[in-house]
C-alpha cells in the first residue's frame, strides 16, 4: 500500500466516525496490519490524521 492508501483509510474515518474515542481505538487497531503492507508507515502522522488532536 502507498501514502494515497493510507490517506484515505485515515480519511474515512476522520469523517463518517463522529465519536474522537472510537476513531482512536479504530486508528490504533489498524496500526499493526498497516506498518506490515509498507514499513515506512508512519503510525503517528497516521493517528494524527484519523483522530485529530
Amino acid at each position: 500500500m502507498s501514502r494515497k492508501h493510507f490517506i484515505l483509510i485515515a480519511q474515512a474515518i476522520r469523517n463518517n466516525i463522529p465519536d474522537r474515542e472510537l476513531r482512536q481505538i479504530l486508528a490504533e487497531s489498524l496500526i499493526t496490519g498497516l506498518v506490515a503492507c509498507n514499513p515506512n508507515f508512519s503510525a503517528s502522522r497516521f493517528l494524527d490524521a484519523a483522530v485529530g488532536e
